[in-house]
């Protein structure tokens, strides 16, 4: 049996889908975070995770060759706030807890790109908050209600591939190494880069889940095209530029891994 982490975000639903109905798996859900602990702590043996995760614990883990990227804007990670960028300098920034990933990336969008130095706050009743960092399902509902046309939307996806030329890699799946073995491996990771493969039209079999949100089958065709599954060289370039900025912000246990490529699981 293999021990799965399942995140219910739109940006990965799609595979989640197809898959968790299949014999030989067992699920956890819970949000990024959560499953980087589980996965850290060998609850589970495969998780789309945090980016970050990996190169905090690299020597743990695989990377299996799929990804949960965007080229450009993003839709569901940003920081939101009635202050233009420039104008968070010594302001308060809320940082989510659902993703480690995000934070980072704000600190490097805000700190390397805009030069500027807010104050970070992970307490919601923290005073004088001026700006706040969304992610997920909330913040596509958010991104398209019409309050946020009102606000200054900051999205990292966009200004990562301002800054950089690159895509921005959100998630990895990775594994446990304990797990190259299961003889049920192979066959779940064959299943999953296929399923990605899949024309974003055939997520129209499940939309009502996400209408619900106020979103309409257009907008939610637009952000699952928006979304990218690939793990291309592109994709390799922009994962190790973050880990080489996020080391420089010392946000990575010290590590600075430069070449991730020998860590990419080659599955039969």
């Amino acid at each position: 049996m293999l021990k799965i982490g399942f995140m219910d975000y739109a940006n990965v639903y799609p595979i989640f889908h197809y898959i968790q109905n299949m014999e030989g798996v067992d699920f956890l859900k819970s949000y990024p975070s959560n499953l980087n602990i589980a996965i850290r702590d060998k609850i589970i043996d495969i998780s789309p995770s945090s980016s970050i995760e990996f190169i905090r614990n690299y020597e743990q883990y695989n990377i299996i060759p799929l990804s949960i990227s965007s080229t450009g804007k993003v839709k569901s990670v940003f920081i939101i706030s009635d202050l233009p960028v420039k104008e968070l300098d010594g302001k308060k920034v809320y940082f989510s807890k659902e993703s480690n990933t995000s934070t980072i990336l704000s600190r490097i969008v805000l700190e390397k790109f805009y030069n500027i130095n807010p104050v970070y706050t992970v307490d919601r009743d923290d005073t004088d908050i001026s700006a706040e960092l969304i992610i997920g399902d909330s913040a596509l509902k958010e991104y398209y209600s019409s309050s946020a046309t009102s606000k200054n939307i900051i999205d990292l996806g966009e200004e990562w591939y301002k800054a950089t030329s690159l895509p921005f890699v959100f998630g990895l799946w990775i594994m446990n190494k304990d797990v190259i073995g299961n003889p049920n491996l192979d066959n779940f990771i064959k299943t999953i880069i296929e399923i990605s493969k899949k024309d974003k039209t055939e997520n129209l079999k499940f939309i009502n889940k996400y209408i619900d949100f106020g979103i309409t089958k257009e907008q939610m065709l637009q952000y699952w095209n928006t979304i990218d599954y690939s793990f291309t060289d592109d994709h390799i370039k922009g994962l190790e530029l973050f880990y080489k900025y996020a080391f420089e912000l010392d946000e990575t246990c010290g590590n600075n891994l430069v070449d991730i490529k020998p860590f990419i699981y080659k599955h039969k």
